[in-house]
């Protein structure tokens, strides 16, 4: 055996005083020492095994190659030496081989790490087939047995200090950073880096009791915290605020869990996994204390923090809208101005706008509503939820209502259905949905709850000003318009206009239907004829009383032969639907841009031609020139 490069005096150390300078840790002493022994002995690889009092055993705690898999994890327990072979005050060179899983072309020597009959653990060393066992190879094994015995043993309690003492030098940076941080994934990522940079071996999980948006992809988990969990170690940890440990041995892991307190509650637990079967000592247990405190403390803060800042934008969205809102707006505008409110500050996908008539069930869509409102799902929602809603005056909210709701046919998802209470009665209910199922939190329903509480006297005032504005141009009994309403329509129509048509009608002996039958039913039959002139022509043109039993009709852009086929409909429609049966007398005028009119003279052209109709028989239209 020969030694041309990397030849080492053996009156040297491995290790040097200087290199000890640099390293921190007894795993960087590790992975330092296989690392010289690897080149000081030409090996391919080289493999440390140390004795673990939690096991009794000789554990694999650092490899010189990737390969890992392919050695076994215990000497005593993997069979690859007995006991009784370790007894003896000789270093002995064992055949290594069993130490790997499967043969391979290697050969292997497992050497003591020992002093006396002391062996703190064996160096694995691996060469290609053929390799020699010399004296000058046995020279060296004692050597490396010697040294790292040195190493490993001597040096253990002072790297432990600086160990420890880097350790919470580093834990009072982190908690400087984590007191200066009010954002909850600074706060998270920051636990996490500091876990992995001094325990690189252990893995961490953060079971929070909050959601949080985890964008940076950290190991954040939801905190179940129902009876199916309750005997679990990480709940018992969260509900008595005391550190846990646990150990899987079917899965050979052990388990740490140390709650996230701060000064108002706990936020959540810090999972602390080890892939083998270990008894976490004092220093590390009071490392994650410190650590899960602080991070308890930083959570806290930046919610609190959070939860001031969202206060504070919900205060001025709710004062933004209720100041629109009160500015007098139209009934549709109202509508709008809030929906648009809702979708972009709470991405609503669709919004309905029911309001109630009175106390009774009747309900009006406002147009403003989605498209999805539009259709039978309305009618399954006023059959089998309104009434609850009606009833307990309670708002709903579903994270997956065709879940919760199997007996109603639809595929709603997120469905939040807002009451709108004035004076302890519903005026309304406003419904929202997003097709995500559960994509509200209950944050943006109590701040939805709450804008619709302060809207809805906008909507109701709205409502009132717009009845109150068609009263003033409706007739009280025939719902029809008014005639002041009438005259303002015709005299626009006629400045702007290119034709039109005029109608005015008469029911036939009506003195003698009030006198047979009474004034009751006189304006019931009034009321009839109305419904019948309302349905003909609301789409065409506008229907009015113009005073007693007379009624009139104004039909914008339209010709003289279209207006007449109209006024014929309306004679045959009364004869037939009216209950008693009972007949008009219509009397129509005609304009156009080539022979141009007044109000009054089209008013009086309709009268003289309803004059007309009358002495021709009544139960007819008459035009005249």
């Amino acid at each position: 055996m020969t030694h041309q490069t990397n030849k080492h005096d053996l009156n040297n150390r491995l290790v040097t005083n200087d290199n000890l300078l640099t390293i921190n840790s007894e795993h960087a002493l590790q992975k330092e020492l296989i690392s010289r022994i690897k080149l000081y002995m030409e090996a391919e690889y080289v493999v440390l095994y140390l004795y673990s009092p939690v096991s009794s055993d000789f554990e694999l705690v650092q490899v010189s190659t990737r390969k890992t898999n392919q050695f076994k994890r215990f000497l005593y327990k993997d069979k690859v030496i007995n006991k009784d072979v370790t007894d003896d005050k000789k270093i002995v060179i064992h055949n290594g081989d069993q130490a790997l899983h499967s043969l391979t072309t290697s050969i292997n020597y497992l050497i003591p790490i020992q002093q006396d009959q002391s062996i703190i653990g064996y160096m694995l060393l691996g060469y290609s087939k053929g390799k020699i066992k010399t004296k000058e190879f046995e020279k060296r094994c004692k050597f490396i047995c010697k040294e790292s015995y040195s190493l490993l043993n001597n040096t253990k309690t002072h790297l432990q200090t600086k160990e420890q003492a880097n350790k919470y030098e580093l834990m009072y940076r982190v908690t400087q950073k984590l007191n200066s941080s009010m954002n909850p994934s600074d706060v998270l990522e920051e636990i996490v880096n500091t876990i992995q940079s001094i325990y690189p071996y252990f893995t961490c999980n953060l079971f929070l009791s909050r959601n949080y948006k985890n964008e940076r992809k950290l190991p954040v988990k939801e905190l179940n915290y129902n009876d199916k969990y309750v005997e679990k170690q990480s709940i018992q940890a969260f509900l008595t605020g005391e550190m846990r440990q646990e150990q899987n041995i079917e899965k050979n892991k052990s388990y740490l869990f140390a709650p996230l307190r701060g000064k108002q509650g706990i936020y959540g637990v810090l999972q602390i996994k080890v892939k083998q079967l270990i008894q976490f000592d004092d220093d590390a247990i009071d490392f994650f204390r410190i650590l899960a405190d602080s991070a308890g403390n930083a959570l806290e803060n930046a919610q609190l923090y959070e939860q001031s800042t969202q206060l504070i934008s919900d205060l001025q969205l709710i004062n933004e809208i209720t100041h629109r809102l009160n500015a007098n707006l139209r009934l549709a505008d109202t509508a709008n101005f809030l929906k648009e409110q809702l979708k972009t500050s709470f991405e609503v996908e669709d919004i309905g706008f029911i309001l109630f008539q009175d106390d009774s069930t009747d309900y009006v869509l406002l147009q403003q509503s989605s498209d999805c409102f539009h259709s039978d799902l309305l009618d399954t929602l006023a059959r089998d939820i309104f009434p609850v809603i009606k009833k307990q005056k309670e708002a709903i909210f579903v994270g997956d209502f065709e879940k919760k709701y199997p007996q109603i046919h639809t595929k709603l998802k997120s469905v939040m259905m807002m009451p709108m209470i004035q004076s302890e009665e519903l005026k309304g209910i406003v419904i929202l949905l997003n097709h995500q199922p559960n994509f509200f939190s209950f944050d943006d329903f109590k701040l939805i709850r709450s804008i619709v509480q302060h809207s809805t006297l906008a909507f109701v005032n709205s409502q009132l000003r717009e009845q109150l504005e068609q009263s003033l141009i409706t007739d009280y009994l025939t719902k029809l318009y008014a005639r002041r309403f009438l005259d303002e329509k015709c005299e626009y129509h006629l400045e702007n206009d290119e034709r039109g048509v005029f109608l005015l009608i008469d029911i036939d002996d009506f003195k003698n239907i009030n006198d047979t039958y009474g004034h009751e039913m006189g304006d019931k039959l009034l009321v009839q004829v109305s419904h019948i002139l309302r349905e003909c022509t609301e789409e065409i043109g506008f229907a009015a009383r113009w005073g007693g039993e007379e009624l009139a009709v104004y039909l914008p852009e339209l010709t003289t032969e279209a207006g007449m086929k109209i006024a014929s409909h309306l004679v045959i429609d009364v004869e037939e639907k009216t209950n008693p049966s009972i007949t008009i007398s219509i009397g129509m005028a005609c304009w156009n841009r080539y022979r141009p009119i007044n109000m009054q003279q089209l008013f009086d052209q309709a009268d003289r031609s309803l004059y007309e109709a009358k002495r021709l028989g009544k139960n007819g239209v008459v035009k005249i020139n």
